[in-house]
C-alpha cells in the first residue's frame, strides 16, 4: 500500500498562546495518518508563553524562531524547513474541520493525471458565527482586492468548486513544486497582500488556484494580529508595493483612491515612499521607470513639496548603492588649530571610507594643513570654503555668531543652503544659527554658549550630541533640549612608552583667546608667587604656555609684557606643530589648566578638557580647576582639582616637593594619570562614532521594514478598506 504523502503545516505565531491549543488540536485530529503530518510553528518573537505551551502540550511540533517580526519571512523559513510534498499555510487562530485534508488532496491528484498545474487549493473559510470569511480572492476597482463572499451568510451560494484568482492564506494547501517554481514570498510586504502578490507570480508561471467548498475552516479574523490597525496600514502600503512591482503604470492613478490620501495621512504615505520607489526601480525596465517615476514625483510634489521629494530621490541613490552617502562637516573655526577642530578632523578620518566627506569652512585652509596640525590621514576628504561677506567686511579671522542679531540678515543662510546638497550635515562647532536642510543633521555641541536667540535652529537637527556630562547638563538647562547621546572627544596623544625622565617643566595648553578665558595671565601670576615663596624648591622649574592665536592678538601681547616685567622663566609658544606639542607633553612633569577660575558664566568653564587628557596620557600630573568637564576627567588618584590660585600654588608646591622627596609616590601618580587619560583615547571615540554612524547608515541607506507590533500602536485610520 502506498503511504499517504507527507503534509507539512506552517503556523506563524506572534503572542498567540490563546489560540494555539485549538489550532494544533484540530490539525492532529484531521482524518489523516498522524505520522504523515509535519507540523511547524514559526514564532515571530512572542512575549507570551506560546513556545512553552507548545513544547509541553504538543512535543511533536517543530519550533523555529524568526529573527524579526515578519509574517512573510516566517513563511519562507517554514517552507525551508518543511518536509512535505504538500505544504499548508495555517493561521494560528484558524481551526480545520476533520476532513479538510481529505477534501483538498484529490484536486491535486486529479490535476496530476490531466496535466493541469494547480498550485494551491483551499476550502470555505468561515467566521465563528458561520458567515463567510473567504472562498477565494477577486480583484476590485481602484486596484484593491477582496475576499469573495466576505460577511455573507452561508446559504450554499458557494457550494460549487471553481477556479479563483487567489486564495486566502488563513488556510491554504500548496504543492511544493509550485512554491519551488515561483520562489520565495516577498518579505518586503511583511504581512497582508503578500498572498495577492504571490498569486500573481504563480499565475504568471501558469499555476492555477482552486476552491473546494467541502474543506471547512473556522477562522477568528484578527486573532492572529491586532485587527484593523494592521490591516489598514499594511493593505494600503502593500497595495502600492504590488503596483510598483507588477503594474507600475497604475501607481499614479492609485494614489487618490488610497486611504492614506483620502484621509490625509500623508505622513504614513511618505514613510512608505522609499520602499515603493525602491520596488519600482528594482522590478522594472529603465524605460518603464523613466516613464513612471517623473510623473509620480510631480504628483507627490503637490503634497510634500519639491525639497522633500528631492531628499527622497537622493536617499534612493544610496539605498540602491548607486553612490556612498555624502557627509558635510561645517566648522566656522576650521582655519584655526584647536581641540574642537581635532574632534571633527578625527571624526572625518574615521568615516572617510564609509562616506563621501566634505569639510566646510569660511576661511582658507587646506587638507594638508589639517593633516599636519592633527597628524591624521584625511586623503579621501574634500575641502569647501564658503565665504561669509558679513564677516569679511569686518576684517576679522574670527567668525563670531554672536555678532548676528535679529536686526541683521542671517549670514549663515549660505551654510544652510549648502547643507541640502548632502545626505548628512554635521554642525561641528555649535553655530546655532545654521538651519539644516539635509535629510539627516547632527549638531555637535561643545557647550550651549548662548541662549535661544535670533535664528536659533538647534531644535531642527535630527541628532544633538554633547561632548561631556557638563555640556549635557547645560543643554537641558539653557536650551530645554535633551541630547541624543554623549560622545567624549578623541584624545590620542600617547607616547610609545611613558616618559621616565621628566623635566622640571609646568605646561599649559590652551588657545590665547582675546577674552583670556584660558587664564594664562593668572597662571603667570601663580608661577610668580611660587617662585617668590619657594625659590629653592622652584629653582630650575619653568612654565611653558602653548596655544593657537590669531595674527593680531592684544591679549597675547599683554602676556609677553607681563612676563618681561616679572623676569620669570616663562615661555610662550603659539601655533606649534604637532611634533613640538608632543615633545612638550613628554618633557612636562605637571600640567596646569585654570579655565573657569573666578567665572560665573558656565560657558567660560572648560567644557571637557582635551588638553588635560593629552597631558595625562603623557604622564603629566594635572593640577586643574574644579569646574566644567574637568572633574569628569581627573580623579583623586590621577591628579589634583583646585578652586583658587592659592590652592594651585600650594598643590603645585606639594607636588614639586614630592617629586624630589618621594619619587615612588610621584611615579605612582604619574601612572594613574596615564591610565586615566587612556580612558578617553581615540579607540574609544572610534567605537562610539562607528556605533552611531552605523545606525545612521542602516536607517538611511536601506529601507527598514515596519514591525507589526509597532504599527499596531498607531491610531486606527478613519475608514475601513472594505468600504472601498
Amino acid at each position: 500500500m502506498i503511504p499517504s504523502p507527507i503534509c507539512s503545516f506552517i503556523i506563524v505565531n506572534y503572542n498567540g498562546v490563546h489560540y494555539l491549543n485549538s489550532c494544533l488540536s484540530a490539525v492532529y485530529e484531521l482524518d489523516y495518518p498522524r505520522d504523515r503530518l509535519d507540523v511547524i510553528l514559526v514564532d515571530n518573537g512572542s512575549q507570551d508563553d506560546s513556545l512553552a505551551v507548545v513544547e509541553q502540550d504538543f512535543p511533536e511540533v517543530r519550533i523555529f524562531c524568526n529573527h524579526r517580526n515578519n509574517f512573510a519571512g516566517a513563511l519562507n523559513l517554514g517552507i525551508q524547513k518543511a518536509k512535505g510534498e504538500y505544504i499548508a499555510f495555517l493561521n494560528n487562530d484558524a481551526q480545520l474541520h476533520r476532513d479538510w485534508l481529505k477534501a483538498l488532496l484529490p484536486a491535486f491528484q486529479a490535476s496530476n493525471k490531466t496535466g493541469a498545474k494547480i498550485g494551491a487549493v483551499a476550502g470555505k473559510i468561515r467566521f465563528l458565527d458561520g458567515r463567510i470569511n473567504s472562498v477565494g480572492h477577486r480583484r476590485l476597482r481602484n486596484h484593491y482586492w477582496a475576499d469573495i463572499g466576505y460577511g455573507e451568510a452561508d446559504r450554499g451560494q458557494y457550494d460549487n468548486a471553481k477556479e479563483v484568482e487567489g486564495l486566502c492564506w488563513a488556510a491554504t494547501l500548496f504543492q511544493r513544486d509550485c512554491l519551488h517554481d515561483v520562489g520565495e514570498i516577498d518579505e518586503d510586504f511583511v504581512m497582508y497582500f503578500e498572498d495577492v502578490e504571490y498569486s500573481k507570480r504563480c499565475r504568471d508561471r501558469g499555476w492555477t488556484f482552486r476552491y473546494i467548498p467541502e474543506a471547512i475552516v473556522d477562522h477568528q479574523v484578527g486573532g492572529s494580529s491586532t485587527g484593523s490597525v494592521l490591516t489598514e496600514y499594511f493593505c494600503n502600503r502593500n497595495r502600492f508595493l504590488y503596483l510598483a512591482k507588477h503594474e507600475p503604470e497604475q501607481l499614479i492613478n492609485a494614489l487618490p483612491s488610497s486611504v492614506f490620501w483620502i484621509e490625509q495621512h500623508y505622513d504614513l504615505l511618505y514613510d512608505c515612499l522609499p520602499i515603493i520607489f525602491q520596488k519600482l526601480l528594482e522590478e522594472n525596465s529603465n524605460n518603464i521607470v523613466n516613464s513612471v517615476l517623473p510623473k509620480l514625483c510631480q504628483t507627490l510634489k503637490k503634497i510634500y513639496g519639491a525639497r522633500d521629494i528631492d531628499k527622497l530621490l537622493a536617499r534612493l541613490e544610496v539605498i540602491l548603492n548607486y553612490r556612498k552617502p555624502t557627509l558635510a562637516i561645517y566648522d566656522n573655526a576650521l582655519h584655526f588649530i584647536g581641540g574642537g577642530q581635532r574632534y571633527l578632523a578625527t571624526l572625518a578620518s574615521i568615516l572617510q571610507n564609509r562616506f563621501d566627506i566634505t569639510l566646510i569652512g569660511d576661511r582658507p585652509v587646506t587638507r594638508e594643513q589639517l593633516e599636519t596640525w592633527y597628524g591624521l590621514d584625511l586623503s579621501h576628504c574634500h575641502i569647501r570654503i564658503i565665504p561669509l561677506p558679513f564677516f569679511d567686511k569686518r576684517g576679522s579671522d574670527i567668525i563670531d555668531a554672536t555678532w548676528v542679531t535679529a536686526e541683521t540678515p542671517n549670514p549663515f543662510d549660505a551654510i544652510s543652503l549648502a547643507s541640502k546638497e548632502y545626505d548628512v550635515f554635521i554642525n561641528a562647532n555649535q553655530v546655532t544659527k545654521v538651519t539644516p536642510l539635509s535629510p539627516i543633521s547632527i549638531f555637535m555641541c561643545h557647550f550651549p554658549d548662548t541662549h535661544r536667540e535670533a535664528y536659533f535652529a538647534v531644535d531642527r537637527y535630527s541628532l544633538l550630541i554633547a561632548n561631556s556630562q557638563y555640556t549635557q547638563q547645560w543643554i537641558r538647562k539653557r536650551w530645554r533640549l535633551n541630547p541624543t547621546t554623549l560622545l567624549y572627544p578623541p584624545v590620542q596623544m600617547q607616547p610609545p612608552e611613558l616618559p621616565k625622565d621628566k623635566e622640571t617643566l609646568i605646561l599649559s595648553v590652551g588657545r590665547f583667546e582675546p577674552g583670556g578665558t584660558k587664564k594664562q595671565q593668572e597662571m603667570i601670576q601663580a608661577f610668580q608667587r611660587l617662585y617668590a615663596a619657594h625659590p629653592q624648591v622652584m629653582q630650575g622649574w619653568r612654565l611653558v604656555l602653548v596655544g593657537g592665536s590669531a595674527k593680531k592678538n592684544s591679549y597675547l601681547q599683554g602676556l609677553k609684557q607681563q612676563i618681561k616685567q616679572a623676569e620669570l622663566p616663562v615661555d610662550l609658544e603659539t601655533n606649534v606643530s604637532l611634533e613640538r606639542l608632543q615633545t612638550l607633553y613628554q618633557k612636562a612633569a605637571i600640567f596646569w589648566h585654570l579655565c573657569g577660575l573666578d567665572e560665573t558664566h558656565p560657558e567660560r568653564f572648560e567644557h571637557f578638557g582635551m588638553a588635560t587628557v593629552e597631558a595625562m596620557q603623557n604622564g603629566c600630573i594635572p593640577v586643574v580647576f574644579r569646574g566644567g568637564g574637568q572633574p569628569e576627567i581627573v580623579d583623586e588618584e590621577s591628579g589634583v582639582l583646585v578652586d583658587s590660585l592659592d590652592e594651585l600654588v600650594q598643590q603645585t608646591y606639594d607636588l614639586c616637593c614630592q617629586r624630589e622627596g618621594q619619587p615612588e609616590a610621584w611615579a605612582g601618580r604619574q601612572g594613574a594619570a596615564q591610565r586615566r587619560g587612556a580612558c578617553f583615547d581615540g579607540e574609544r571615540f572610534k567605537e562610539g562614532v562607528l556605533r552611531l554612524f552605523e545606525t545612521i547608515e542602516a536607517e538611511y541607506g536601506q529601507v527598514t521594514l515596519p514591525n507589526p507590533a509597532d504599527v499596531a500602536k498607531r491610531p486606527t485610520l478613519l475608514r475601513e478598506l472594505r468600504e472601498l
